[in-house]
């Protein structure tokens, strides 16, 4: 159970990045059957379902058994939006929310779990801001944020800055999780942190 959860939080992360060929007014988001509501950054763009599994199949992971998992086991998110229209040359700047069910243990336990696989995934994998107790929208979470190095099928690769919340609801819990790059304008440390701000959960 906890081996299949690390691999869902892993599959969660390393798919809310987006690699293909300072926000103002922002875009109010609800997703009813959620009960989530949350703001979408000025200027940025919704990302389909199709083109998020799209962007599943070009990731190259060292583990054959993840890779194999993140194109036909992944489970889709509830909102996707990235700072560029698809497709984009490079390392697009992405926001995703997911939702799994709950499994046992306190926010922080259960996320450090999930995050032992990114150390085995990414050889060069770095926690920069360690697993936290945060609330998050009211509620009990956990957060972190690390830095590794995404490859993709042409070869390319890309410096990532990912941030992680995990914030259970009941029987179930949200994965939200944002990545950018490490350095330069695609960053987009301001944009998140002012979007997770304006996240709201229904009880």
């Amino acid at each position: 159970m906890m081996l299949r959860l690390s691999y869902q939080f892993t599959l969660g992360l390393v798919s809310a990045i987006t690699v293909s060929a300072p926000c103002a007014a922002q875009d109010r988001i609800e997703h009813k059957a959620a009960g989530i509501t949350i703001d979408r950054p000025a200027g940025w763009h919704d990302l389909s379902l199709a083109q998020v599994q799209a962007n599943r199949e070009h990731v190259r992971l060292a583990d054959p058994e993840l890779q194999h998992a993140m194109s036909t086991q992944s489970t889709m998110p509830l909102l996707s939006f990235t700072k560029y229209e698809e497709p984009h040359a490079g390392l697009n700047p992405t926001i995703q929310l997911g939702l799994r069910p709950l499994v046992p243990g306190a926010p922080t336990e259960v996320l450090e779990i999930a995050l032992q696989t990114m150390r085995r995934v990414y050889a060069d994998f770095r926690l920069i801001a360690p697993v936290q107790a945060v609330q998050v929208a009211g509620w009990p979470a956990a957060h972190a944020s690390a830095t590794y190095t995404l490859r993709n099928d042409r070869g390319e690769s890309f410096d990532v800055k990912g941030r992680l919340w995990l914030v259970p609801r009941g029987r179930l819990m949200f994965l939200i999780a944002m990545s950018g790059t490490q350095t330069g304008e695609d960053v987009c440390e301001s944009e998140f942190q002012a979007v997770i701000s304006t996240l709201t959960i229904n009880p």
